[in-house]
């Protein structure tokens, strides 16, 4: 057994112990497991918001993207992810942990009604399913490499171990497993580029022609170089986060507003910080003259060329546990979703019955196996890290992103324009995948042969639903809203 397997093992056995033991603190009560009690402090909670941004798609998915299409293309997921965290302390965080809400879908029934908190819900399962696919798809594809083991076989492990400390605990056990998690991140990201740094130099971005191009602001304002997909992803993440059901249930969780806040700044900071390095690996990998491997993420090909065993060890496990931290906040979250706003079970709209909150305990707890098995299935069909995340959060971008923001205005909150709106946006955005001949980059698998649509155009669809969403709730409102459909939160 290798370094990097002996790290890996502990690692996981960690975040298993510390899901256990502190699994305590749930006390029999669904408040606990689904948002701790609301009794976090700020610094808590950004250290979980950043655990949720900080993910294997923002670090494998980043390194790669970075490689193939330029620095930019990496950078863009995490600065995609800072003005989300940003723009949900600036305006959103504080208001919503005030309403007191389990889930994001409880905002949508509250400021419109039963229905449109449905579909929401329905949207948001469908959207993070695919996030959640994109983490455990990273996991598996590093434990295949590592301890030579199927792919299958792989991600069947990582969803397991998550499960098994996340079931007990909930979101304590989730917040404490990646207090350690986003720990091993730091520590691995640094100590890589501390050593290459002083083994090869600092990063020059003019060391060569190419080296250069990879760095160009070219692939922020040119679209042959790729502008358009580049600022799609950063418009999809900045604003499709803010609707991010493990950023609320966290968000939720925070002590008050004003930690709510805080916690948003802080985690936007700390993303950037953590996240930006991965883009900047590719710097060694040109300057090294490291070749990429089609089987194998350019991330893990410089870990073994450029970088001494224990260095690499601490890289590679940093990177598994930042999808760690993210697939169990996704598991939590959707399973929140599913029992509370789909199969409906609320335990605190009844008296403070014990028999009540093991039983919603329980289904808060079993549903987490469904979701589970789902995102496997769909990690094996498309282990493409990278685009994953932004597939997932340009679904919810496109539908949901205008019904959210409408849901702060007492005057303009319509539920028959926030239904419209969620139509025309999905709907729009569906239709511009399937004439798009790439999505992300990635090849598209629906596309449909046109010549309205070039592969230079990928990202337009994203960039126009929401638009389409926004003129489409404003010809619905039909003057000053009076909503009669908006249900009392409990």
């Amino acid at each position: 057994m290798d370094i990097i397997q002996i790290g890996i093992i502990l690692s996981f056995l960690f975040s298993i112990i510390i899901g256990l033991v502190v699994g305590n603190k749930v006390k029999n009560k669904s408040l606990n497991f689904t948002v701790a009690g609301r009794s976090l402090s700020a610094g808590l909670v950004a250290i979980a918001l950043v655990a949720q941004a900080i993910d294997g798609n923002a670090t494998l998915g980043n390194t790669s993207l970075s490689f193939d299409f330029g620095f930019w293309a990496g950078a863009s997921l995490i600065i995609g992810l800072a003005v989300s965290l940003f723009l949900l302390g600036k305006f959103f965080a504080e208001t919503l942990n005030n309403l007191k809400l389990i889930t994001f879908a409880d905002l949508f029934e509250i400021k419109y009604n039963q229905n449109i908190g449905f579909i929401a819900a329905i949207i948001m399962l469908l959207g993070f399913g695919i996030l959640l696919a994109g983490n455990i798809a990273t996991v598996g594809i590093l434990l295949k490499l590592f301890f030579h083991i199927k792919y299958e076989t792989s991600v069947i492990v990582s969803t397991l171990v998550v499960l098994v400390y996340i079931i007990r605990g909930g979101i304590i056990s989730d917040i404490y497993a990646d207090i350690l998690q986003m720990i091993l991140v730091f520590i691995g990201i640094f100590s890589a580029l501390v050593f290459l740094i002083f083994s090869h130099g600092p990063i020059d971005i003019f060391a060569s022609e190419t080296i250069i191009s990879k760095f160009s602001l070219n692939q922020l304002s040119s679209i042959g170089d790729g502008a358009l997909i580049n600022w799609a992803t950063i418009i999809a993440l900045g604003f499709g986060n803010l609707i991010a059901i493990d950023f609320g249930s966290r968000i939720f969780a925070a002590k008050s507003g004003r930690d709510a806040k805080k916690s948003c700044y802080l985690a936007a900071f700390l993303t950037l910080i953590l996240g930006l390095p991965f883009s900047l690996l590719i710097f060694y990998a040109f300057n090294l003259n490291i070749k990429p491997n089609s089987d194998i993420p350019i991330l893990v090909i410089l870990a073994k060329k450029a970088l001494p065993p224990f260095v690499s060890a601490l890289l590679i496990t940093g990177v598994i546990n930042a999808a760690l931290s993210t697939i169990d906040g996704a598991l939590l979250s959707m399973g929140n979703i599913l029992t509370r706003n789909l199969i409906r079970i609320r335990p605190e709209t009844t008296s403070d019955n014990e028999e009540i909150e093991k039983t919603a305990l329980y289904f808060f707890r079993i549903s987490l196996i469904p979701i589970a098995c789902a995102a496997m299935i769909f990690a094996l069909l498309l282990p493409s890290p990278g685009a994953l995340l932004s597939i997932a959060f340009d679904m919810t971008f496109s539908a949901l992103l205008i019904p959210f923001l409408f849901a702060f205005s007492k005057k303009y909150a319509n539920s028959q324009a926030a239904l419209y709106a969620i139509l025309v946006g999905g709907v729009s955005r569906i239709i511009f995948a399937t004439l798009t001949p790439t999505f992300f980059g990635l090849s598209n698998p629906f596309y449909v042969q046109n010549s309205l649509i070039s592969p230079s155009l990928d990202g337009f669809g994203t960039l126009l639903s929401p638009i389409l969403a926004l003129i489409t709730y404003v010809l619905f409102i039909g003057g000053r809203s009076t909503n009669k459909f908006a249900v009392n939160h409990e």
